[in-house]
């Protein structure tokens, strides 16, 4: 509980007054770098808990859903067997499953880059007596031939699979339950791994990340620094800016999550750069002020 209340009081300082950074400077550079390791831990929790309410519980809905979802999406009766590259079936062909007898379940199909929706009708289409080109004349996603697969790409563009590589293949909802049965444990496991996993990329992100970012913002303060005749070392420079990414960054973010985009080439490095040399400005006048006090009160 310290360490938050001493978190909070100074990214307040931080946030809310220039003549803090006076203290800064004059602080260990491990002060500062303990402060924003720990505000890189928060934004890792935060954006962990996020992250997680946008994909753990979907996927776990989606896990439980999975097998309703067969039952809808593949049709029950229906066998595609591939021997040594060639198609049969179990069902009359041309053999078609439509979009419209399960909408719901598969509406991510009807967003694929390029493709009108009103150009798709059908999910998948098998007729061994069909050509490659027989794709779009069927308006559907997926087209099963005699000896290819064509499909649409996310770019809108049709990709086509030569099946001779495949010499024993048999595929019905038996065969898709039972893989489905196969991988449901790992798919509960993966989905509790899951948080972990985020909450380490995102820690990552918020630490080595910036802090690689800050070695350029640094340098930029360092030479406005020396611009403004108030010198400092690139270190402190970077200290500097350990601070202020405290602020800037979700700042940003919080703009990105808005979909706010700022058309401005380097516009967070010259934040950076602008805060910071303003900071050391003001510290310049402050440190000439008391100066002025002192000579005035010996005159009189």
């Amino acid at each position: 509980m310290n360490y938050l209340k001493v978190f909070w009081y100074v990214f307040r300082k931080s946030f809310s007054s220039a003549e803090y950074y006076h203290d800064v400077i004059k602080a260990p550079f491990s002060f500062s770098l303990k402060y924003f390791l720990f505000y890189a831990l928060l934004m890792a929790a935060i954006s962990t808990l996020f992250l997680s309410v946008r994909l753990f519980f979907p996927l776990s809905d989606f896990l439980q859903r999975f097998p309703t979802i067969i039952t809808k999406v593949y049709p029950e009766d229906l066998e595609i067997r591939i021997r040594n590259g060639v198609v049969t079936t179990n069902a009359p062909e041309p053999y078609i499953i439509s979009i419209d007898e399960f909408e719901e379940e598969l509406e991510e199909l009807e967003d694929v880059r390029g493709i009108a929706s009103d150009e798709i009708k059908n999910i998948l289409v098998i007729d061994t007596n069909a050509g490659i080109d027989d794709l779009e004349s069927y308006q559907t996603f997926v087209l099963l031939t005699r000896n290819h697969i064509s499909y649409y790409r996310d770019d809108g563009r049709i990709e086509t699979v030569l099946l001779s590589d495949i010499k024993n293949f048999t595929l019905n909802e038996r065969v898709i339950r039972g893989q489905y049965n196969k991988f449901l444990p790992f798919l509960r496991f993966l989905s509790l791994f899951l948080i972990p996993f985020l909450f380490t990329g995102s820690f990552l992100f918020f630490s080595v990340g910036q802090m690689f970012y800050l070695a350029v913002a640094a340098l930029l303060l360092f030479l406005g620094s020396k611009l403004i005749s108030y010198p400092i070392s690139y270190l402190k420079a970077y200290q500097i800016d350990l601070h202020l990414a405290t602020i800037i960054a979700p700042f940003f973010l919080l703009m990105s999550a808005m979909k706010i985009q700022a058309e401005f080439p380097f516009l967070k490095l010259i934040v950076f750069t602008v805060v910071g040399v303003y900071i050391l400005n003001s510290l310049k006048i402050k440190a000439k002020n008391p100066a002025v006090v002192k000579k005035t009160s010996k005159q009189g």
